[in-house]
């Protein structure tokens, strides 16, 4: 499954102060009021400290000016610094501008109150995985701080979660993290996986498999994986929010700057999340793999799928961006499919004639997923580019997928308007616009399914 969030509001700030209760037992200094100047320059001594630490690997230089009454801060803090420490990273830098401060404090994730002088920053992590990532991607915080017994102090820190183009709620920032690297992928996972570097071998042959049959395409230089038997934890990392249904989800990133401005439309990476649960319970983990790996392998060479918001302030009519899912959720079943004989998708398609699923076009973008038709869109998906497989070869398949996806789709043109389009440009259809019931492709692959 491919997922990206849709875009909300930016959280802007004002130089407001909020009052709130006082932490029991703490001073608050002979300052009431400071000058944003002088935060400012507190806060970048405080990130500067932080950047250094992330360098040397110096956890008491992390944890240096945080409010240590706070205890659920501090561990929170030492789990992230640890887990960021098991990753190679070719970039990993925090930033923060005059732009980003002081904004509304307002208690975050491991404090319930303030004292009465808090302010709040917007703090950004940009991140480039080694090996992985084609360049640096971002996650915002918002880093609370206040006077204590004479020292500006970090007093809470929560993320930025309406922002599509940005990712919050990283593993490394909620659980504590088991790490290998196995070939080009990156793997981790929170403890709730058997086996674990069993799986890594599977993530590796998963990404041979998936390299092997894109045939030289433009890819990334690797994968990261996060595995995960809760599905608490899988429906959480990285702000998905993915449905319990699924198996696992790609994510794609955006490419972000330090200077907290820039967030740009180029895809940088992936990070994939399997659901170990249901992929143990249900289905083969190698072939979930390969599932998300096309996922994030296409991303190389597609529009990055954009939410551009709602229609004239409606919420459930949403404009997007993005290539067809069919498409996408299609392509990547039938690599996950191939060298097998696919028996499930089969049934699906027979079973979804028999209740007359077919409908007069191929499924938008906006009802891909409704529970009625899920599981037959996924496996009609899959049958077009088998279709073109066994009639015109592999390498076609490849071809017209790869036509579909570096094209941007917009509103009608995610049906067969956009095949047909894709068709006609590669050569195997006479005119670029036809009617299904007038397109020679429609009736041989209707036939196909038929045949099934």
């Amino acid at each position: 499954m491919l997922t990206r969030r849709r875009a909300l509001i930016t959280l802007t700030g004002s130089v407001f102060l909020l009052g709130g209760c006082r932490l029991p037992g703490r001073l608050t200094g002979v300052e009431k009021t400071r000058d944003a100047t002088d935060m400012q320059a507190d806060v970048k001594r405080f990130i500067d400290r932080r950047n250094a630490a992330l360098r040397s690997g110096d956890e008491q230089a992390w944890l240096a000016g945080v409010d240590t009454s706070n205890a659920a801060l501090v561990a929170a803090q030492k789990l992230q610094f640890e887990n960021l420490r098991k990753f190679q990273w070719e970039t990993l830098q925090l930033s923060s501008g005059p732009s980003d401060g002081p904004l509304v404090a307002k208690p975050q994730r491991h404090a319930k109150t303030l004292p009465q002088d808090a302010d709040g920053f917007k703090v950004r992590l940009v991140s480039k995985l080694a090996g992985v990532d084609r360049d640096g991607s971002a996650s915002d915080f918002i880093y609370l701080f206040a006077m204590l017994n004479g020292q500006y102090t970090m007093i809470d820190v929560g993320p930025v979660t309406d922002d599509y183009g940005l990712t919050y709620d990283s593993p490394w920032e909620l659980t504590r993290l088991t790490v290998v690297k196995k070939g080009d992928v990156v793997l981790a996972t929170d403890g709730s996986v058997p086996d674990f570097d069993a799986y890594a071998k599977v993530a590796a042959r998963a990404s041979a498999e998936v390299r092997r049959d894109w045939l030289g395409n433009p890819a990334p230089a690797g994968f990261a994986l996060f595995l995960t038997g809760r599905p608490a934890s899988y429906k959480k990392w990285f702000g998905a929010g993915t449905p319990n249904w699924s198996e696992g989800v790609e994510i794609p990133l955006l490419g972000a700057n330090a200077d907290k401005v820039n967030v740009t439309g180029h895809y940088a990476g992936s990070r994939i999340v399997v659901n170990m649960k249901s992929a143990l319970k249900s289905d083969n983990p190698l072939l979930v793999m390969k599932h998300e790996i096309t996922h994030a392998i296409s991303a190389a060479v597609q529009e990055v799928d954009i939410e551009l918001g709602p229609v004239n302030g409606d919420k459930s009519k949403s404009l997007s961006l993005s290539a067809p899912r069919w498409a996408v959720e299609g392509f990547a079943r039938y690599i996950e499919n191939r060298g097998t004989p696919a028996a499930s998708d089969r049934w699906v398609i027979r079973d979804g004639l028999a209740k007359g699923l077919l409908r007069a076009d191929l499924p938008n973008n906006e009802h891909f997923y409704d529970d009625k038709y899920r599981s037959f869109n996924y496996s009609l998906g899959w049958s077009l580019f088998q279709f073109i497989a066994e009639a015109k070869g592999h390498a076609t398949a490849v071809k017209v997928y790869v036509g579909l996806v570096t094209r941007p789709s917009f509103g009608n043109m995610q049906g067969s308007d956009a095949l047909f389009d894709t068709l006609y440009r590669l050569k195997l259809q006479r005119e670029p616009f036809v009617s299904t019931s007038g397109s020679l492709f429609w009736q041989q692959w209707t036939a196909f399914l038929r045949r099934m």
